[in-house]
């Protein structure tokens, strides 16, 4: 359980260690693959192939950026690949 004394963005953090998901995230060479800060993948964006790889780059870059900005982590342009 979380301490409510948290903000929100160390909530989410404590959160994800307790997952053994280290913060901030990024996007591997793999199209679709989502590793956090250790290199180890978490998610993957359109497991079955069914999208261009163009539209699955774009995804995974949002979730990337929604899940680094909750963690509290400044988006900064052309850093995302891991």
């Amino acid at each position: 359980m979380t301490d409510t004394r948290q903000s929100p963005s160390e909530q989410f953090v404590s959160e994800l260690a307790a997952l053994d998901v280290k913060p901030p995230i990024n996007v591997t060479d793999d199209v679709g693959v989502i590793a956090d800060a250790d290199g180890r993948a978490i998610i993957t964006v359109d497991v079955n192939g069914e999208m261009a790889d163009a539209r699955v780059e774009r995804i995974a870059l949002w979730v990337v950026l929604a899940i680094n900005t909750c963690a509290g982590f400044k988006a900064e342009q052309g850093d995302h690949h891991g």
